[in-house]
């Protein structure tokens, strides 16, 4: 009678880790129930209490006064950074709340896409359990967020939309920080409105006639005023978070000309629109269904006087048009000092004989830092000819790399051989036991079974410890050098080759300095 053989145990390996990368995020208008610090506590209370799931913390992206609705995680400082470069490093992005990590449905579906083309990652968040990223359904309910959070940005735009054009037309005060000049007061109904603040109505006269009556530049001005003390328009209203970081503002010569060119002084009620055609947004006075401007507070200036000094600015200012679709290598040629993108200015100037001057600058697009007076400021604000940039780009890349072949950086998604070695490293010993006299390979015609058994684990155990484990970045070969790829490649896809690949071109005002990785040099 034979004896019934027993069916194989099952062994399970080890538990694989869970890397986990927390993102933080905050706007400058959300309050201190969402703090970077308050989401960062629960968000490593989560991952503690999935200990036992091999949940493991491997960085913080922290993006502070950074809007969702603006900005998409890719665009954001730490969280770019690691998505673009620092992907094999993580699993999963974990967030407070789906709206500090996005709020827009069309982002949503982006970071869907780059999470499929990187392994599959996953993103979880601390205070919505419904959010489940490893079911079948993961991408409905991912959706389904998304449109609830942008719904929900859209209510709030709709909410501040219908306030504002409820005061549209009243001379009252809608709200917010009014033009140097002015300051707010409550009038007899409660209301807000304004008045002239008497002593910046001083600084204001005094500017204007210095440059009507005198020689004296806007910047030469502005460095009196800063040698003075003088507040600027922020300065002497400033946040409570400029106030705790120590940083001053300072008079600048784009500051004053922007000031007076602004109709608000002479008290008309102001909006801000979109420019037609243009991405960025202009104030405007409010024109009401009879075509009349809205006089919320006394002018500064006559009439007479506002001509003569808009004037006067007209013969001085520079317009300025930045079409960032036509600026070439945007995301490639950056400022050497901030590491901030060069974008392509064209710089027009109406001259005093009615004609109009042009001509083009690649210029940093962080503005001149004063004494921190803005976070991402920059030292220098590097500005280069066009024509000299792109021949001085051209000529390094070729020079250094152009004779060499050009690797494109993929990533790959590692397999989890860890697991599948652990479980012959425990199942092979069984095996070899069973094989003794007695057991279920003890006869010889079994023991054959259990050793081509064997034979096959340890092949297979060969084969996974020679395959690279864990999420990494390979480079394939185009078959093409730098020089060739120049030569026959749109500028678009060359652009977005060299962007994958970390090819930088950092200009400083005398220097130049070509990075590409090393890998990419061989």
């Amino acid at each position: 009678m034979t004896a019934a053989i027993d069916a194989p145990a099952t062994f399970v390996g080890r538990v694989k880790p869970v890397r986990v990368l927390i993102g933080l995020r905050i706007s400058y208008l959300t309050d201190e129930s969402t703090s970077l610090e308050r989401q960062l506590f629960d968000a490593r209370k989560y991952i503690a209490d999935r200990a036992h799931l091999g949940w493991v913390e491997v960085g913080v992206a922290r993006d502070a006064h950074v809007s969702a609705t603006k900005q998409s995680p890719m665009e954001r400082a730490e969280m770019g950074h690691w998505i673009t470069e620092k992907a094999p490093d993580f699993d999963l992005i974990l967030f407070w709340k789906l709206d500090r990590f996005i709020r827009k449905v069309m982002d949503m579906q982006d970071m869907l896409r780059w999470a499929e083309d990187h392994g599959g990652k996953s993103f979880a968040s601390v205070t919505e359990p419904i959010f489940d990223m490893t079911g079948p359904f993961r991408h409905v309910i991912i959706a389904l967020f998304s449109a609830l959070a942008e719904m929900e940005a859209n209510n709030t735009s709709m909410r501040v939309s219908s306030f504002r054009e409820s005061n549209r037309e009243k001379t009252r005060w809608a709200g917010g920080m009014p033009v140097y000049g002015y300051e707010v007061y409550k009038g007899e109904d409660g209301a807000a409105y304004l008045r002239q603040n008497p002593h910046q109505v001083n600084v204001l006269r005094e500017i204007v006639n210095r440059l009507l009556t005198g020689d004296e530049s806007h910047a030469a001005i502005a460095d009196d005023l800063n040698a003075r003390g003088e507040p600027t328009p922020r300065g002497s209203r400033p946040s409570k978070r400029i106030v705790e970081s120590g940083r001053q503002y300072k008079w600048t010569a784009a500051g004053l000309r922007k000031l007076l060119g602004n109709e608000a002084l002479m008290g008309w009620k102001m909006e801000t629109r979109q420019v037609a055609g243009k991405k960025y947004y202009e104030t405007f006075p409010i024109i009401t269904g009879e075509g009349q401007k809205i006089r919320v507070a006394d002018p500064i200036f006559t009439e007479d006087e506002w001509q003569a000094l808009q004037g006067y600015l007209k013969d001085r200012t520079f317009h300025v048009s930045s079409p960032t679709n036509i600026t070439p290598f945007l995301e490639v040629i950056r400022c050497g000092y901030c590491k901030g993108k060069m974008r392509l200015h064209v710089m027009r100037r109406t001259l005093k004989d009615g004609s109009r001057a042009e001509y083009a600058k690649f210029r940093c697009v962080n503005p001149r830092l004063v004494d921190g007076r803005t976070k991402n400021g920059c030292e220098e604000q590097v500005s280069w000819e066009p024509g000299r940039l792109l021949a001085t780009f051209e000529h390094h890349l070729m020079e250094e790399f152009g004779d060499r072949d050009v690797e494109e950086r993929i990533y790959v998604a590692g397999e989890d051989t860890e697991g599948r070695m652990s479980e012959i490293e425990e199942l092979v010993p069984h095996l070899m036991a069973d094989m003794e006299p007695g057991r279920r390979y003890g006869t010889p015609l079994m023991r054959k079974t259990a050793e081509a058994m064997i034979d096959k684990l340890n092949a297979e155990y060969a084969e996974l410890s020679g395959k690279p484990t864990g999420d990494r970045w390979e480079y394939r070969s185009l078959g093409k050098t730098w020089r060739e790829l120049w030569e026959t490649t749109e500028l678009p896809d060359l652009e977005a080759l060299m962007r994958r690949n970390g090819v930088r071109f950092y200009v400083y005002t005398d220097e130049f300095e070509l990075h590409i990785p090393e890998r990419l040099k061989i």
